[in-house]
């Protein structure tokens, strides 16, 4: 068993579950997102305990789940490009470089010690010092 598949049947799974049935009727985007976050951050704090590790963990949940919203978003008008092979690869290009951007991005929190050498990082890589 990996860690994410431990992870999703051990500790996702079970929350979204106990959220999804509870008496409070939170939107389902809202559990999703608890549920992502906090899975993640886990499974940053599983990889060393400091801040830098939960940060990335952080990272990674906020971005799958802009990920998840967004393809619910455009699916319907995605398939709609069937008859536009050339747009729809620019659109999967577009997709994959922004991907694997952000995931490149998030390592940054998890090669360095501390929150601020990554922040200073950050702002050096886009200009800001």
């Amino acid at each position: 068993m990996t860690l994410a598949q431990w992870f999703r049947a051990y500790f996702f799974n079970p929350l979204t579950r106990t959220l999804r049935y509870s008496s409070r009727n939170l939107p389902v985007p809202l559990i999703i997102f608890f549920g992502q976050l906090s899975t993640f951050i886990l499974i940053g704090l599983w990889h060393g305990v400091s801040w830098n590790f939960a940060i990335w963990g952080a990272w990674h949940g906020l971005g799958l789940f802009i990920n998840n919203r967004w393809s619910d978003r455009i699916r319907s008008r995605i398939s709609g490009l069937e008859s536009q092979p050339v747009l729809s690869r620019i659109i999967m290009l577009g997709s994959a470089l922004i991907t694997f951007n952000y995931v490149s991005l998030g390592w940054v929190w998890f090669a360095l010690s501390t929150p601020s050498q990554s922040v200073n990082t950050f702002l050096k890589l886009f200009g800001l010092v």
